[in-house]
């Protein structure tokens, strides 16, 4: 009987059925425990043969579809034995995962790649944690991510030193993600260093483009707008160059941020046309993260109404695709938006459900303002001592990781919540204000400037200080009217 005869008795019984018709012929199992029974009649010798048959069938039968076939081929070498062949396909599996920006596949391919390739593959091993890096920073905890770079890297004596120079970068990101800085951790240091040692004897900047404009990005996030500005200007025409749109339209983003915190809102507005250009042809998260920035950026001219309807739906639409990175982001809009408006009870469990992700993501200068936020909602509801403990908590944070925007936001925040206590103490509250503002100022934080200033006006009058308090808030209200802003007290 020939094969073609066999399988259409096996079809006739109902055992197996028609899977696909193109671009050849393909059966499927009825039931998983018809396959299941099946497969344990057999040795477990004749069935490393028979994966191993298998794949090599599909590599002769198809040589022009072996990164779309690549997750099929591995399989069956991983079956059959074959460990490092498996790797192999696996990571290739991982990469084509990548560019149809199937985030969680690609994990879960560039992981099984690192578990199953050898001492001898070590570019095999560095592709791998790369790719993990890139495609997982967003969604779940990245020690695993940070430990497997790091061994890499470690027993990478002859791999490709561009390989090296990014598995570099990417540990320095992720290190720099929980909020260390060199001064403090040397094995971030170390990474930083040699990054940038190996990329300069290379004289190879594309290869360490994401990881530096990343980096950059949590820069500005903490306070060095204009640094960390510079920083991923220098890398995005890199990263665009590489083809790579969900890079590009996320440092884009972050660029977009850094100037409206800045108040270079029509640079901000050129920098958003990129990312919305490159958003569109990339993936579902990527078009969710143009959509945070852009409630972002209404948060700062000052339309908070915008804000908080625009980031209200992104959080809803992260949480449906698991994207932490961007639930983060879009919780600490929406809840400073929240509470701008003084709707503190939206704003309480988001920012709750903010910071309990920013734990799970190791997103730690969002870590601090979703505390600091969180701390005012607290205080302004009736729990002050629960808001003085998240204050603490965010300050302290902050100065560990040398993160002044967060000790800016933080102090603002509690002298605001402060003064709507009853009998506030208005000297303290000064102090906390004019601590802010001297913050950032030195940042070159305009709008938040402005804002501020205004803020810094009211606290003055509250202390009989009007005459001083008349040329500040019409200094505020000059630089509010020169960057557009719309908040309604400068109206």
């Amino acid at each position: 009987m020939t094969t073609r005869a066999e399988l259409g008795t096996l079809e006739a019984s109902g055992l197996i059925e028609i899977a696909a018709l193109q671009p050849e012929l393909e059966y499927l199992f009825r039931h998983a425990l018809v396959q299941e029974a099946a497969y344990a009649t057999l040795l477990k010798q004749d069935r490393r043969a028979l994966h191993k048959i298998a794949a090599e069938t599909i590599l002769a039968l198809h040589p022009d579809r072996q990164r779309e076939l690549a997750a099929v081929i591995g399989m069956h070498f991983e079956k059959a034995g074959e460990s490092a062949r498996a790797a192999e396909y696996l990571l290739v599996a991982g990469e084509h995962a990548m560019e149809r920006f199937a985030s969680r596949e690609a994990i879960a391919f560039f992981v099984r790649t690192d578990d199953l390739a050898d001492a001898s593959q070590t570019d095999v091993h560095l592709r791998a944690v790369i790719g993990g890096a890139q495609a997982g920073w967003g969604y779940t905890e990245q020690k695993d991510f940070l430990g497997r770079i790091e061994r890499a890297v470690a027993a990478a004596d002859r791999a490709d030193p561009r390989l090296v120079a990014e598995a570099y970068g990417w540990a320095a990101f992720l290190r720099r993600q929980r909020g260390e800085v060199p001064e403090t951790s040397p094995q971030l240091a170390y990474a930083l260093e040699r990054a940038s040692a190996i990329s300069g004897d290379l004289d190879d900047e594309a290869g360490a483009a994401l990881p530096k404009a990343l980096l950059g990005a949590f820069v500005a996030i903490t306070g060095g707008l204009r640094e960390g500005a510079q920083q991923m200007r220098e890398s995005l025409d890199l990263i665009e160059k590489k083809g790579d749109p969900v890079s590009t339209a996320m440092v884009s983003d972050f660029l977009a941020m850094t100037y409206a915190r800045l108040g270079d809102f029509d640079v901000a507005d050129e920098t958003m046309a990129r990312s919305e250009r490159m958003a569109d042809e990339s993936d579902a998260i990527a078009r969710v993260d143009v959509a945070i920035t852009r409630s972002m950026l209404r948060l700062e001219r000052g339309d908070t109404e915008g804000a908080y309807a625009v980031a209200q739906q992104c959080s809803a639409r992260a949480e449906e695709l698991g994207a932490y990175a961007c639930v983060v982001a879009a919780n600490s809009i929406y809840g400073a938006a929240a509470s701008a408006m003084e709707k503190l009870p939206n704003a309480k469990p988001a920012l709750e459900r903010g910071s309990e992700l920013c734990r799970m993501t190791n997103m730690a200068p969002f870590q601090t303002l979703t505390r600091a936020l969180l701390g005012s909602a607290r205080a302004e509801l009736g729990d002050l001592p629960g808001g003085v403990a998240d204050w603490d908590e965010a300050l302290a944070a902050a100065k560990t990781m040398n993160d002044r925007w967060g000790e800016a936001q933080t102090l603002r925040g509690r002298a605001l919540s402060l003064a709507k206590q009853s009998n506030p103490d208005w000297t303290a509250v000064l102090v906390d204000i004019e601590s802010a503002l001297r913050l950032l100022e030195a940042m070159g934080a305009r709008p938040s400037v402005a804002r501020v200033g205004h803020e810094r006006a009211d606290v003055l009058r509250h202390l009989g200080r009007n005459d001083e308090a008349d040329v500040l808030d019409r200094a505020a209200k000059a630089q509010a009217r020169e960057l557009g802003l719309l908040d309604a007290v400068f109206a």
